[in-house]
């Protein structure tokens, strides 16, 4: 059975919630299998929270269109039918813009808390580098349909410690597809600093200086005399 990843509801914020978290479907899809944590999940809740909002107001004044439509005649019951749809309308704009902007607070927090840059060769771990070499020729990342449980494997079939591989994306040296669902699986990638950090670890260490003549030692002559 295919697995699809129903596209959330529509909000004015989704074109820059996007530009931060990538593919919608696949971020509300990792919020309700319980994967996203911090201010992600708060982002995630907020907007969920405003496309309720929106379908609200949308709701209202699609009542309001077809109360006025010219299909219903116009009487006394008509015009009270009006009058609570608009009062409904206007409560569910201000509950409209209440969680805009509520979710506007709450992407600014995220993109606030961006992530730290690469870490120097100098600051990897051995069990770093094990694990970018291990991911060199590529990964998938994916998730038990019956048990939710994330994980990740390499091409050749070795199991990666999730929260190592979270290390490793959160310091921007692996990418993940998310534009494919987890149940179906999103492939793992270096990036160019990831590649980038394992040349760094292979490079031969510098030649040792030359030794600085100690006192009474010949000195080499530097021209003919």
């Amino acid at each position: 059975m295919t697995t699809t990843t129903r596209k959330p509801a529509a909000t004015a914020l989704d074109e820059l919630i996007e530009q931060v978290v990538g593919n919608l479907a696949a971020f509300q899809h990792h919020h309700a299998a319980g994967l996203l944590t911090g201010e992600r999940a708060a982002l995630a809740e907020a907007r969920r929270d405003l496309a309720v909002a929106e379908t609200a107001v949308d709701y209202h004044r699609n009542v309001l269109m077809t109360l006025a439509s010219g299909t219903h005649p116009v009487d006394a019951a008509l015009l009270d039918r009006i009058r609570r749809t608009v009062r409904g309308l206007d409560d569910a704009v201000a509950a409209r813009d209440k969680r805009q902007a509520q979710a506007a607070t709450a992407l600014e927090t995220l993109k606030a808390a961006a992530p730290e840059p690469a870490p120097a060769d100098t600051e990897l771990t051995a069990h770093d580098l094990a694990l970018l070499l291990s991911l060199a020729g590529g990964g998938t990342l994916r998730e038990n349909l019956h048990t939710h449980r994330v994980s990740v494997r390499t091409t050749q079939g070795r199991l990666v410690d999730y929260a190592a591989f979270q290390r490793l994306r959160h310091h921007g040296l692996v990418t993940l597809d998310t534009t494919r669902p987890p149940i179906v699986g999103q492939p793992v990638a270096l990036t160019d600093a990831g590649r980038s950090a394992i040349t760094g670890s292979r490079r031969p260490s510098p030649p040792p200086a030359a030794p600085a003549h100690g006192a009474g030692a010949w000195p080499t002559a530097s021209r003919s005399r």
